[in-house]
């Protein structure tokens, strides 16, 4: 399966408004996490500045549905949001694990 990031741009009140959505917001995100659908999220920065969640499947439709059902996306704390491939391949989670990358030796003759 392949790995995607929704990134999060939030608004400047963030940190103001979550509380009256965070246990949604949280609720949902564990319900997707339980189904294996998300690997890891979390805000990012100090202050906080925006927000990664990190998905395996193979349908990134799936997450379009999880961001739009999200109470920070429905209530205006995400004011934007998309979904970006990341092609992991260093890690035990790595969708495509590479060791190493074989360079041809170079014809002596």
């Amino acid at each position: 399966m392949a790995h995607y990031l929704l990134l999060y741009q939030l608004s400047a009140d963030y940190l103001q408004r979550r509380g009256e959505f965070r246990d949604a917001h949280l609720q949902l995100a564990w319900q997707v996490a339980d189904q294996g659908l998300l690997l890891l999220g979390g805000a990012v920065g100090d202050p906080i500045e925006s927000a990664m969640l990190l998905f395996q499947t193979d349908d990134p439709d799936r997450i379009a549905a999880f961001a739009c059902a999200d109470p920070y996306v429905q209530q205006g704390l995400v004011t934007s949001w998309r979904i970006v491939p990341w092609l992991t391949v260093a890690g035990p989670l790595a969708a495509t694990p590479l060791k190493s990358v074989a360079i041809p030796a170079a014809d002596a003759s």
